[in-house]
């Protein structure tokens, strides 16, 4: 039984280590692909550029927490426990400012509408 549960937690290891990769891929891949919707956004002349790129950020940040809630399930150590605990912090803080920057422009944007 001891044998089992250890190939049992081995396995669990390996497919977290799997997730918390596939999940970096697709947070990369926001990033690039968010990246060239708002460059050629901002190539148009479209006043809306910065909006494709500031939602592809906060996906891929939410892809980012993901990882590294998943990565938890690895943890041997309180001292990893506090890294990844910061880490997700201040991956929150910078979702928090993504989002506020977004309203913002929504704002900036129907003001500027509205004037002419």
């Amino acid at each position: 039984m001891e044998i089992f549960i250890e190939q049992l937690h081995e396995w669990l290891i390996q497919i977290s280590y799997l997730t918390v990769y596939f999940l970096e891929a697709l947070s990369l891949a926001s990033v690039i692909y968010s990246t060239f919707h708002s460059l050629l956004a901002t190539f148009r002349k479209d006043k809306n550029s910065k909006k494709p790129l500031l939602r592809g950020l906060s996906i891929a940040l939410t892809f980012k927490l993901a990882a590294e809630i998943v990565r938890t399930i690895t943890v041997r150590s309180l001292s990893e426990i506090l890294q990844i605990g910061a880490l997700i912090l201040v991956k929150a803080a910078i979702t928090f400012l993504i989002h506020w920057e977004w309203k913002s422009s929504d704002v900036m944007h129907k003001d500027v509408d509205e004037f002419e």
